[in-house]
């Protein structure tokens, strides 16, 4: 098969090109979201994760008492849970949006190339 090199087969390729990548980077962005939920990798940086006691933390400790940091410990540590699933969910969607948006694209170019060899 010989490629015609005009503007029009130049386009249909290129944009078929363009929309293959878009599909390819979905993909990768579900496989490495689907990673992530199975193998879930938590980083802990809040201010409960220092392994000594330090000053600050002590003297809001014996201000407030022991109960309420326990207790922002875990509402810290619950937000962390659910922003953790946000992001998975949004990396989900954005991955099948690549895809949904890009496959259409690239079904109606690819499909469109043996037309133009037929009409020539």
């Amino acid at each position: 098969m010989q490629i015609k090199w005009d503007l029009e087969h130049v386009y249909f390729y290129l944009v078929s090109f363009i929309a293959l990548i878009l599909i390819i980077i979905g993909a990768v962005n579900l496989t490495q979201t689907a990673i992530a939920y199975i193998t879930p990798v938590y980083e802990d940086y809040s201010p409960f994760a220092r392994p000594e006691p330090y000053q600050e933390m002590t003297q809001w400790e014996e201000h407030f008492g022991p109960e309420l940091i326990e207790q922002e410990r875990a509402r810290f540590e619950e937000r962390n849970r659910i922003n953790y699933h946000r992001s998975l969910l949004r990396d989900l969607v954005g991955g099948l949006a690549f895809i949904g948006v890009a496959l259409p694209v690239y079904l109606y170019h690819w499909r469109k190339i043996p037309e133009l060899e037929k009409g020539k």
